[in-house]
């Protein structure tokens, strides 16, 4: 027997049905949702408000580039083990070589830090400065055009390869 409640059944139609859509959410969050996985943003005073939702028990992560390349890439990674989330400020030296902001020498950037694990759905939140004066991260300007990667794993584990990953141009 398949126990799937109806809220389950709403998120995961919405989530899986929906192969690229941009639509505007309440509160003034923008989002996108791309091959199961959905991307919420809205820039508040200094900040980038962030949210990263999938059908996943495993990692998920959003990245910022300004060109059409993995490496180069800002990402940030967040998986849920029971109540410790742990978010992390990366950056994409090469493909397969992503590592922790702190551990190239920089300084990590986020802020507002959350995370959730609910019916099967990973949800992370953070904030992200419009502005860090350093070669990890990139200035983000509302109405600017970006290469945003969305990705996904059913591990926690960071360096557990993606059972989704793609980059789209999207204008924040």
């Amino acid at each position: 027997m398949i126990d799937i409640s109806i809220n389950k059944l709403i998120l995961m139609t919405l989530l899986i049905s929906k192969s690229f859509s941009i639509e505007v959410q309440k509160k003034d969050f923008k989002a996108i949702t791309v091959n199961g996985m959905t991307f919420q943003w809205r820039f508040d005073k200094e900040q980038l408000q962030c949210r990263a939702i999938a059908l996943t028990k495993g990692w998920v992560a959003i990245g910022f580039n300004t060109k059409d390349e993995l490496s180069g890439t800002n990402l940030i990674m967040g998986a849920v083990e029971q109540d410790y989330v742990t978010i992390d400020d990366r950056f994409i030296v090469k493909p397969g070589d992503h590592r922790s902001i702190i551990d190239l020498g920089g300084s990590e950037a986020l802020v507002h830090r959350s995370g959730k694990e609910e019916n099967d759905v990973t949800t992370i939140s953070f904030s992200i400065p419009l502005s860090v004066n350093d070669k990890f991260h990139y200035n983000l300007y509302e109405g600017k055009e970006y290469y945003v990667l969305m990705a996904f794993s059913q591990e926690d584990d960071f360096q557990h390869h993606s059972i989704m990953r793609t980059t789209i141009k999207i204008k924040l």
